[in-house]
């Protein structure tokens, strides 16, 4: 059943395609007390019933919703370990998206994906040519705003072009649902997901930064292009500088994402999750790698791919040759990647986080439910690595060079 007809959060993703599916501007996307958005209807409604019609929640859109007794094939999903070389050093894993997305843009194509505008709110945004994909790239631990992208991606269909569409499971079977099978020059690739915040959360996230250093933040990284993992990397203005805290477990925002404690009621019983996938392609980290493939390079980051149709193959055979590429296979993945097969579980803190940091403050928060129990800890590791550890060791290094 859809949101619309139970009004029950569950059952509502926010992927927007009832939105823009309606002709008479009947339903707009409301933010709840969370910060999360859900359709409300208004007096221009008919009572057409599309909006219900083009849910990925409606039982009867089985491609959509996915039915859960269906299993692997002997054809799809093909599962894969890969990457660039040249394309990983930008980004936050293996680097497929943006070989992906490259190419679709050198044939005339458009690219749909989540980036930050300049408020550092989250949209879905279209780049129609390569020097925009960087927008694009990086993981982004926020829920995005699809706004009227679905109705882009059809026109630009409708005129022959090409649109490479990058998004949540949900939000790839909200797309699907919307256009009704008229998708032949559409390519679409679901991330493998955990859950999403709301902007509102990630907002209160972006005002304690800047009360604790004292300056503007314009920019914010949640991995670290360096090296493979989760990391935060915020710089500000006023005055100039960068923060850098190298594991999530030093930002209550990361933090409370890891162990999802502060998700979309929808992802607790994500649908979207799971075989069949959503998307074309998958794509995702290639978490435990090394224990199938020793002997990998994993320093820059592996991604996880699986080809779960011909269209997806079709791209995969064109990219594949500029990649490093190790078959792998499904259940080898989803070993140290549980959400390639299920969703996540709710941790019982979801039930009233939101409502503590209403109550209490999230900067009060931030230093209680949502602080790491190693907190401190790793702070004096850090400590110890920076002012000590470093300096003795260039200091080593200039007096003995790299003797042994």
């Amino acid at each position: 059943m859809t949101f619309l007809l139970s009004g029950n959060k569950k059952d509502c993703c926010g992927c927007s395609a009832c939105v823009n599916i309606c002709n008479h501007s009947a339903i707009s996307m409301i933010a709840d007390e969370e910060g999360f958005m859900y359709p409300q209807k208004n007096d221009n409604c008919i009572n057409c019933g599309l909006c219900e019609k083009v849910c990925p929640y409606t039982v009867t859109n089985q491609r959509a919703k996915g039915e859960k007794e269906v299993q692997t094939t002997p054809l799809f999903p093909k599962t894969y370990a890969a990457y660039s070389e040249k394309d990983r050093k930008e980004s936050s894993s293996g680097g497929i998206f943006y070989t992906i997305a490259k190419k679709i843009s050198h044939e005339g194509g458009v690219v749909y994906g989540a980036a930050f505008d300049d408020n550092l709110t989250l949209i879905h945004t279209c780049a129609d040519n390569v020097n925009d994909l960087s927008k694009l790239r990086g993981s982004k631990y926020v829920q995005s705003s699809i706004g009227n992208t679905f109705r882009e991606i059809r026109d630009h269909l409708k005129a022959g072009t090409k649109v490479f569409f990058v998004g949540t499971p949900c939000q790839v079977a909200g797309l699907k649902s919307f256009l009704r099978g008229n998708d032949s020059f559409l390519l679409t690739a679901d991330i493998v997901c955990h859950g999403v915040p709301s902007q509102w959360l990630f907002n209160q996230h972006v005002k304690y930064l800047e009360n604790k250093y004292r300056a503007k933040l314009i920019s914010y990284q949640f991995r670290d292009n360096r090296r493979w993992g989760g990391c935060e990397i915020a710089d500000f203005i006023n005055p100039n500088k960068r923060v850098i805290n190298p594991t999530y477990e030093l930002s209550p925002y990361l933090y409370s994402f890891m162990y999802g404690m502060t998700f979309r009621w929808s992802c607790y019983e994500c649908p979207f999750s799971g075989i069949p996938r959503q998307g074309d392609i998958t794509l995702g980290d290639y978490w435990g790698v090394h224990n199938s493939f020793p002997k990998i390079n994993s320093s820059g980051g592996v991604s996880v791919v699986l080809v779960n149709n011909k269209k997806g193959e079709a791209i995969w055979n064109v990219i594949k040759t500029d990649l490093v590429v190790f078959e792998s296979s499904y259940e080898d993945a989803c070993r140290e990647n549980g959400n390639l097969s299920h969703h996540s579980n709710k941790p019982q803190i979801r039930d009233e986080v939101y409502k503590l940091i209403h109550e209490q403050g999230y900067g009060i928060m931030a230093e209680d439910i949502l602080r790491s129990p190693r907190y401190k800890e790793i702070v004096f590791k850090e400590f110890k690595k920076k002012y000590f550890i470093r300096p003795l060791s260039r200091i080593y290094k200039k007096i003995f060079g790299n003797r042994k």
